[in-house]
C-alpha cells in the first residue's frame, strides 16, 4: 500500500548509481518557498531511494547549515529532521529499480513545454512576486529567451529577410508532391535513384 512515512534523514539510503545532475541552488530556493511537499520516493526491496536525491541533498545541506525545518519537515525528540518519503512501491529487479529512477527524470524531460502558455504564466507569476518566479527556477532572461519563442502576428512580422516581402505580401511555399518507393535492398535503391535522377526527378535516399 503507498503511504507517506516521516523518516529521519540521515537514516535515508540513497540509489547506488544516479547519474541525475542537480541544480541545487534552485532546488533549495523551490524548497524554501513552498516547504518541502515530498522529499524522495523509497524502494521498498532495496530500501534505497529512487526518486528524491536532489532534495534530500537539499535537506542535508540545510540541515548541517542548522536552518529551521521547512514546512512539511518534522523533528524529533532528539533533533534529526523527520522528512515525507513515499513508500509502498516494490522493484523486481535491480536493473528494475534503475529504469524506474531514470523514468522518473527522463519521461519529464521529453515532455517539452507549451512555450506560450508558459511564458503566460511565468509572466503572471512574476508580476505577482519575482521571488516565485526564482523559486519556480526561472529568471527575467529566460523570460527573455521564452518571448522569443512565441508565435508572431504576421500583420507585425518584419519584412522576410531572404524574398524582402513584407507582413501584407507574404510568399507562400510552393506545393510540393511526393512518393515513398519502399526498396528491398540499398542495391535495389541505388539503381532506382539513378534512373530517376537521369529521367530529371528531383530523388533523395531515405533510411
Amino acid at each position: 500500500m503507498r503511504r507517506i512515512e516521516h523518516m529521519r534523514l540521515p537514516e535515508i539510503a540513497r540509489a547506488v548509481r544516479n547519474p541525475k545532475e542537480h541544480d541545487l541552488a534552485a532546488i533549495r530556493r523551490s524548497i524554501e518557498a513552498f516547504g518541502c511537499t515530498l522529499a524522495g520516493e523509497l524502494g521498498e526491496r532495496t530500501g534505497r531511494l529512487v526518486a528524491g536525491h536532489g532534495r534530500l541533498h537539499v535537506l542535508d545541506e540545510m540541515a548541517g547549515d542548522g536552518k529551521s525545518p521547512p514546512e512539511g519537515v518534522k523533528v524529533g525528540d532528539d533533533g534529526t529532521w523527520l522528512v515525507p518519503i513515499l513508500r509502498g512501491w516494490t522493484s523486481r529487479s535491480d536493473a528494475d529499480a534503475e529504469a524506474y529512477l531514470v523514468a522518473a527524470n527522463r519521461l519529464t524531460e521529453r515532455g517539452g513545454w507549451d512555450h506560450g502558455m508558459l511564458a503566460e504564466m511565468l509572466t503572471d507569476i512574476g508580476d505577482a512576486d519575482e521571488a516565485l518566479l526564482a523559486a519556480a527556477g526561472y529568471t527575467g532572461d529566460d523570460l527573455a529567451d521564452l518571448d522569443e519563442l512565441m508565435p508572431r502576428d504576421p500583420e507585425q512580422a518584419p519584412p522576410n529577410p531572404v524574398t524582402g516581402a513584407g507582413p501584407a505580401e507574404r510568399v507562400e511555399p510552393p506545393t510540393v508532391w511526393g512518393v515513398v518507393v519502399t526498396c528491398s535492398s540499398e542495391a535495389e535503391q541505388v539503381k532506382l535513384l539513378e534512373r530517376l535522377s537521369a529521367e530529371g526527378h528531383s530523388v533523395r535516399a531515405l533510411m
